[in-house]
């Protein structure tokens, strides 16, 4: 009894953290944003540009593929469209399908925050200095997450 009490408690700090991370790092977008003077856009419609990135989407796959949590992707797509960080493109085979890709404006951001963020991932080896492996967090969560995915669909 005691063994599961304690992996019940790690299922939910590991979930609790998560989204704590989730939160934090979009204060820090925003922040950054603040900083540099961008106005029409908002931390989380400048997580979807950064996980866009060089891909080309539909909104079905930035749901699907993790790189928007919420349920209110059409109107932050929207938005990043009106204000040009974004362009649709239909698809030349299905006419329900529109395509996503970042327009210049969009790129320009992308590439002002990838730089800060690569100065904290500078500042988070430093404090650590080594003691943490970064990629092996991430594999550990991804592993996590295709564990509850498994037990959703039922098949464990």
């Amino acid at each position: 009894m005691f063994y599961v009490k304690i992996m019940r408690n790690s299922c939910i700090e590991i979930s609790i953290h998560g989204e704590k991370n989730y939160k934090l790092f979009l204060d820090i977008i925003k922040q950054e944003l603040d900083t540099l003077k961008y106005a029409d856009i908002n931390a989380t419609q400048a997580f979807i540009l950064m996980n866009i990135n060089e891909n080309v989407v539909t909104i079905g796959e930035l749901i699907s593929r993790g790189y928007y949590i919420g349920s209110n992707a059409s109107y932050n797509v929207r938005k990043l469209i009106t204000n040009e960080y974004i362009q649709q493109n239909p698809s030349d085979y299905d006419k329900r399908a529109v395509y996503l890709k970042l327009t210049k404006k969009g790129t320009q951001l992308c590439s002002e925050l990838d730089s800060i963020i690569e100065g904290y991932m500078k500042l988070f080896n430093k404090r650590f200095d080594g003691k943490f492996d970064i990629a092996h967090g991430i594999e550990f969560l991804k592993n996590v997450e295709h564990f509850w995915t498994d037990v959703l669909r039922r098949r464990l």
